[in-house]
């Protein structure tokens, strides 16, 4: 009996101690995730989306996707490069990459809904100016 009565003693400072601690903090709550981004727009022109801003005279067309911009030009070689997204200004997009063959190729696109490439009865939501080699180019762009 004796044996018990100590150990239950002995024993009795822990449990009291363990009984003063703090229990574990709770987990931090998930952050809120960040909101869904608008869609980035050009008037109705979606840039999330596949797209091609074009021309003629000479004939050229630049092609969009979510990871990739091509230029196919009439008067020079194919070249890509990866998309890194539009700097978005008051109704325009502008793209800055440097292809595959390390020329700067800059494709501002500006909201205008009667933009046509004169050549066609085609109506496109988006005008689109393309500079590449110091050489300027303008026409139109629509959804792919």
């Amino acid at each position: 009996m004796r044996l018990v009565t100590f150990a239950a003693l002995a024993a009795a400072p822990l449990l009291m101690l363990g009984a003063c601690t703090d229990p574990a903090p709770a987990p931090a709550p998930a952050p809120e995730p960040d909101p869904v981004p608008a869609a980035a727009m050009v008037g109705t022109l979606d840039l999330n989306q596949p797209f091609i801003a074009r021309g003629n005279e000479p004939f050229w067309g630049v092609t969009f996707t979510p990871t990739t911009i091509e230029l196919i030009a009439i008067d020079g070689p194919a070249q890509t490069a990866p998309n890194p997204g539009p700097v978005m200004g008051t109704g325009t997009a502008t793209y800055t990459v440097t292809t595959n063959l390390n020329n700067t190729l800059v494709v501002t696109l500006t909201a205008d809904p009667t933009c046509s490439d004169g050549m066609s009865e085609t109506v496109y939501p988006a005008a689109a100016t393309m500079v590449i080699g110091g050489v300027t180019k303008t026409g139109c762009a629509i959804a792919n």
